[in-house]
């Protein structure tokens, strides 16, 4: 992941470091770790990053250009987000196994994702999206759904 549209939209705001951790609830020095790519944002924060600013998550992952959208604000439900990922990769006829050895990890690592008992690493998720060509708006359950509307 590319911290470049992190500090773009930090700057864009006029903010600080410090006052963009406050905004996330993480300390100043894990921010600013994400900020220079030392350290990749945990998925919870990317969320949190995008509900307060009103911003694409999958602008921020480098999955879209589109920076602003309309979708739902939410915090990540792990079970739901396990059960988007079976569905994906049951779309793309994918056995837990295959997707394992695209992620380059273990089968039990995809069948802990995908029943919510272990949080997914962000760069895991990002990949997940490009393999599965879904949008990780849709995997956090961010996308406006015709009921909505």
């Amino acid at each position: 992941m590319n911290p470049e549209r992190i500090r773009f939209l930090r700057e864009n705001e006029e903010l600080t470091q410090e006052q963009m951790a406050k905004i996330l609830g993480c300390k100043r020095s894990a921010y600013s770790l994400w900020e220079i790519d030392k350290n990749t944002i945990p998925l919870h924060y990317l969320n949190k990053m995008s509900n307060a600013f009103y911003i694409n998550i999958d602008y921020l992952a480098f999955l879209s250009d589109e920076m602003r959208v309309e979708f739902n604000k939410n915090d990540i439900d792990r079970i739901e987000l396990g059960r988007r990922i079976r569905l994906a990769r049951l779309a793309n006829k994918f056995s837990q196994e295959k997707l394992a050895a695209k992620l380059n990890t273990a089968h039990s690592v995809i069948s802990a994702y995908e029943s919510g008992k272990t949080a997914v690493p962000t760069l895991f998720m990002i990949e997940i999206a490009r393999i599965t060509g879904n949008t990780l708006n849709w995997f956090l359950n961010k996308e406006i759904s015709l009921k909505d509307q």
